[in-house]
């Protein structure tokens, strides 16, 4: 061990000849917390943005969409994709027997196609009831079906506006099923029914590919093979929604990582007062033959084990926490349940909420973001401890013995 580690050890753990330093301490008791936050912070909206993208892709953009004229439906065979289904989409108003209505965009699909849809059907997840076997049945989401207050065997009007008439045209469809996607926007607005052609919508291809982000080569292929058609990505499709969200996630790392920052300045000041009161033994080991670099050296190397520290820990923290992050809620809200029981007599009291929306907390791990989280620890730690000492290492020997 060179004797710059072994005194960067020691100036860590030590303080005007005492053992712990309450300062490093702090810092590294910090960083950790900063770490562990802004991991669980990331990996939970990953997992709340993934789950969008996914439903957004799955059941309703599809990961190219094709728009074809009726009769010229090609069959898309090429390599990489999964599965193509034809649909169209009409956008109309339901309206139920006790004259409740509410505005739906009606997608008939073909569910031949989607049976080789997988990923299609596991999004969508009927709760009740079957698929639409004709063009007569209708298939709602949870939301739309309770705002409507109708269940699976119930009937329903649906009233578009036809392109050629300019009038409402009416077709009774029959509740075959009610389906949960998890995604509101859906699970309220959307309902599906099997292909027909009394819809006066365009007809669309929606193809799936077996990795999304492929879609660039499929679509140079299709363009080649199909020139006159227009085939649409999945990034181009929701480009102004996919982006919010990348930049919904970048300034929540900026405004969680304003902690590295504070710890940062506290590591500052702390290695700066510790280089005050250390700078008669640093002016000896330059006139012991000590180098400027060597008292750099001590210093950022109390920097690199602070940072290190701090970043197993934190990182195993807040993969901890992330993982049991709905047992750590469920925990919670039964405390809160309680809290609600004990003081319920009282008639100023609010009721407690008893369901959300969302079953559980999607986590979404994503090492990239590790390690930019801890990469970004390291090198704002290891800023503010070169920035401490910087002077000190220039200082003369002479100069420092003579104030003495």
């Amino acid at each position: 061990m060179m004797w710059t580690h072994f005194l960067s050890i020691r100036y860590l753990f030590t303080h005007n000849g005492r053992k712990g330093h309450l300062g490093n301490t702090l810092a590294i008791l910090g960083l950790s917390i900063g770490i562990m936050t802004l991991i669980t912070v990331l990996t939970v909206m990953n997992g709340f943005q993934q789950g969008f993208i996914t439903s957004i892709n799955e059941i309703y953009s599809y990961h190219i969409r094709v728009p074809i004229s009726r009769g010229d439906s090609p069959h898309f065979t090429l390599d990489g994709i999964r599965s193509a289904v034809p649909f169209r989409d009409q956008t109309g108003i339901l309206t139920t027997s006790q004259a409740l209505s509410s505005g739906s965009q009606l997608r008939f699909i073909d569910f031949e196609a989607v049976k080789n849809d997988i990923s299609f059907l596991e999004e969508l997840r009927i709760v009740d009831g079957v698929l639409p076997v004709n063009d007569n049945e209708v298939l709602l989401g949870t939301d739309l079906a309770r705002y409507l207050s109708v269940e699976t065997g119930d009937t329903l009007q649906f009233s578009f506006l036809g392109i050629k008439t300019t009038s409402f045209e009416n077709r009774n469809l029959k509740v075959s099923g009610i389906f949960r996607t998890g995604y509101y926007e859906y699970d309220r607005n959307m309902a599906f029914s099997s292909l027909s052609d009394f819809s006066s919508a365009p007809y669309v291809v929606g193809i799936k590919l077996d990795n999304h982000f492929r879609d660039k080569p499929v679509m140079k292929k299709l363009n080649q093979l199909y020139p006159d058609l227009n085939p649409v990505s999945w990034r181009q499709y929701n480009s102004a929604f996919f982006n919010a969200l990348k930049i919904e996630k970048i300034f929540m790392f900026l405004i969680v990582a304003l902690i590295f920052i504070v710890v940062s300045v506290n590591i500052y000041h702390s290695m700066k007062r510790n280089v005050k009161e250390r700078i008669a033994e640093l002016a000896l080991l330059k006139a012991l033959g000590g180098t400027p670099q060597d008292i750099l050296r001590i210093y950022t190397d109390q920097g690199i084990i602070i940072s290190l520290i701090s970043s197993l820990t934190g990182t195993a923290l807040g993969i901890i926490l992330s993982e049991n992050i709905n047992e750590i809620i469920s925990f919670f809200l039964n405390i809160q349940m309680k809290f609600y029981e004990w003081f319920s007599f009282f008639p100023w009291f609010i009721n407690p909420p008893t369901q959300f929306y969302f079953m559980e907390i999607p986590v979404k791990f994503l090492w990239q973001d590790i390690i930019t989280i801890n990469v970004t620890a390291f090198l704002t730690v290891l800023i503010a401890s070169y920035s401490s000492v910087i002077r000190a290492s220039k200082v003369f020997p002479a100069e420092i013995f003579r104030n003495e």
